[in-house]
């Protein structure tokens, strides 16, 4: 009888265990249509070779609407010169970057090419405890699962703190980057961001962004190519200890002020210490950062200040966030100048070399000097210099004048052929 009692109590522990199991199969297989791997081709300088050679990262991603728009994380684009896509069936597509929103680490990416249907967002978030599986390439190893449960939610992060994530135990491991993570119905619940990791110990700690955030961040990203928030005009530094001996769960110091910012004219100060905002009592460092993530220029907002042991409070309407020169560089871009083993940065309407190979090492161009002219052509930008380098034919040279410190010289450069009659050792 005991034997028997035991049989039954195996049999339906057995069933009851295999029942989610199945249903986690099914959803699995239902989800990794929708989930791609991510290549981004980036040039980098190989200081041991005379050349340059191109790079391949491997991350994740996946489709966020019928419109082909595949969502994943800022730093998995960064600097990429050439993007594309593969898909379940390892059919790889070219891919190329709408936008991205470096402070909440998301990018929207467009493939013509591909053709899989978007995933299903959860209409409720994910509780402590919710068993949870997330997709990616870890490894660049495409369309792998792990399985875990949610360790917290609301985490605050203090190196990403304009948005709080969702913890898991789910193994997350580099490339799994960008890719979704979803409850056990099958549902997309957020998008892996960030994992710990300590050499030579188990953490398996990660992070993921909630899908709200990520829709929300996402939408603006389509309709207007970029982010549009409030800008304050000052650097916070967020200290557990100071807030510990203020007997504050949180607090926010000013360490700078940036000068004819909407800080400076409200009367900030560098020294400042940040307590709460709107009236509302700071809970962790990130929260200002996540209220300023969302508002929007001319928006007023009330800074609640601890300034020489006195409490005191700040109005301050925001500015919009200022416009900064985007530098142009031709690493990976096979013009004119990289060709020759140039590769340059434009700047302010000046042309600074990064570094040098081949050719242009040759014939004694170095890093940091700054090329005015081109066979008498005066240059400012890259274009202009590779208009005239584009002129040259074979056997023909370009005289090059450098401004290198505080002096000016020209120097020869073309290909081996045309260079031939200007090597000399004396």
């Amino acid at each position: 009888m005991k034997i028997a009692l035991i049989l039954l109590t195996l049999i339906y522990s057995v069933s009851i265990a295999s029942e989610p199991t199945t249903n986690l199969t099914e959803h699995v297989k239902a989800a990794l249509p929708s989930v791609v791997k991510i290549k981004v081709q980036k040039s980098e300088v190989n200081r041991d070779e005379s050349e340059l050679t191109a790079t391949d990262s491997g991350s994740s991603g996946f489709i966020l609407n019928e419109q082909s728009y595949i969502v994943t994380n800022a730093h998995v684009i960064g600097d990429g010169k050439k993007i594309s896509v593969i898909d379940y069936q390892n059919n790889e597509f070219p891919a190329y970057l709408v936008a991205k929103d470096d402070k909440t680490d998301i990018a929207v990416l467009q493939s013509y090419g591909l053709n899989t249907p978007a995933l299903a967002k959860a209409n409720r978030d994910v509780n402590i405890g919710e068993g949870v599986f997330a997709v990616g390439s870890p490894f660049s190893l495409g369309h792998s699962v792990s399985y875990g449960i949610v360790g917290a939610v609301n985490r605050f992060l203090p190196n990403y703190p304009y948005l709080q994530f969702i913890q898991i135990d789910a193994a997350i491991n580099p490339g799994n980057s960008g890719g979704p993570l979803f409850n056990q119905k099958g549902e997309l619940v957020g998008m892996i961001s960030t994992y710990f990791s300590k050499q030579g110990s188990y953490t398996n700690i990660a992070f993921a962004l909630p899908i709200a955030d990520v829709h929300r961040i996402t939408t603006q990203l389509i309709e207007q190519k970029k982010i549009i928030r409030g800008y304050l005009g000052a650097e916070f530094l967020s200290s557990e200890r100071i807030s510990r001996k203020l007997g504050l769960r949180a607090s926010i110091f000013v360490s700078r002020i940036e000068p004819n910012s909407s800080a400076q004219e409200s009367g900030l100060q560098t020294g400042d210490l940040i307590i709460g905002f709107n009236e509302i009592t700071l809970n962790d460092g990130g929260e200002l950062h996540r209220y300023m993530e969302q508002s929007r220029p001319n928006e007023m907002v009330t800074l609640s200040v601890i300034r020489e042991k006195q409490r005191k409070n700040i109005t301050i309407k925001l500015g919009s966030s200022p416009i900064h020169s985007k530098e142009i560089i031709n690493a990976g871009t096979a013009d004119s100048s990289e060709k020759l083993g140039l590769i340059l940065r434009e700047e302010n309407s000046e042309i600074e070399v990064v570094f040098t190979y081949g050719m242009a090492k040759i014939v004694g161009i170095n890093p940091k000097d700054r090329i005015k002219e081109i066979n008498g052509i005066e240059t400012s930008s890259l274009q202009e210099c590779n208009t005239q380098l584009s002129k040259l034919k074979e056997g023909e040279i370009a005289l090059v004048k450098i401004k290198r410190e505080n002096s000016n010289l020209v120097v020869p450069i073309g290909n081996k052929t045309a260079l031939k009659a200007y090597s000399s050792q004396n």
